[in-house]
């Protein structure tokens, strides 16, 4: 199971890391982590390839858990064992930088 990345840490390093929003597009246009990318948890396993060398992958969904920790683990098995999940995701992220 891939593992969780803390706010704390995002905020002290936020260049090592690719972030990519697995939540549909209604969510993400509503308001998304800086910097991240929209991948949809469906397409996440088709663009696997898009994630640039050196960057750690973190998957964000809403609360952080559920759909965030699937995709972490889908790119895990795809060859990104790195691959992590945000801590209280989306809504976290909000909270601590709005």
């Amino acid at each position: 199971m891939a593992g969780m990345l803390t706010l704390g840490a995002l905020a002290a390093d936020p260049d090592r890391f690719h972030l990519i929003d697995v939540r549909d597009a209604e969510d993400y246009a509503a308001a998304h982590v800086a910097g991240a990318v929209h991948v949809p948890l469906s397409d996440l396993a088709a663009r696997a390839d898009e994630i640039p060398a050196g960057k750690t992958p973190v998957t964000i969904c809403g609360k952080g858990g559920g759909r965030s920790a699937e995709g972490a683990d889908i790119l895990d098995k795809l060859g990104h064992p790195g691959a992590l999940w945000l801590e209280g995701g989306t809504n976290g992220w909000l909270a601590k930088n709005t």
